[in-house]
């Protein structure tokens, strides 16, 4: 796996390393938004809904097992909000806490994506998944992975198999 290398090793991010993922996020979280009026009230009801399920999905399976429970994390309203919700997990962080930050962004973009298809809308395609794309490179390259001191994540750059 290629990871990406280290520049630093944050035990709490800062909201100005936060700035272009917190941007990047809102920017996605509002196009998505928009793209669920398409809809009417069920569509953005439905998209809010799975909002709320994937913060759910992962502040148990992710948030809760991480170095940074209770801190600033790299991704805003995250870890750093879930010690309000769970208590701290006891498992390690690994390949299962990644599944589930998986499952709960596959949650994020389903109405949106869904719409997409539906309405055929190439440019605001682009868009969206654009922004979704630069969201996760900006994260796993340049603010979160490269600066993360969560050594049991296997994006971390001083991740070994054990």
């Amino acid at each position: 796996m290629v990871r990406a290398t280290r520049k630093n090793s944050y035990t709490s991010f800062s909201s100005r390393t936060n700035i272009p993922v917190f941007l990047l996020l809102v920017l996605f979280f509002f196009l998505g938004f928009f793209i669920s009026l398409r809809f009417s009230v069920p569509g953005v009801v439905v998209y809010l809904g799975l909002w709320l399920v994937s913060y759910i999905v992962i502040y148990a399976g992710t948030c809760r097992n991480c170095v940074y429970y209770g801190r600033r994390c790299p991704i805003p309203l995250e870890g750093s909000c879930v010690h309000h919700f769970l208590k701290k997990g006891e498992k390690p962080f690994g390949r299962s806490a990644l599944f589930w930050a998986m499952v709960a962004y596959l949650l994020r973009i389903l109405v949106p994506s869904f719409i997409i298809f539906y309405s055929q809308w190439l440019w605001l395609g682009i868009a969206y998944f654009g922004i979704f794309v630069l969201f996760w490179v900006i994260h796993l390259r340049v603010t979160g992975c490269p600066n993360c001191v969560n050594i049991d994540c296997p994006l971390n750059p001083d991740y070994s198999e054990r």
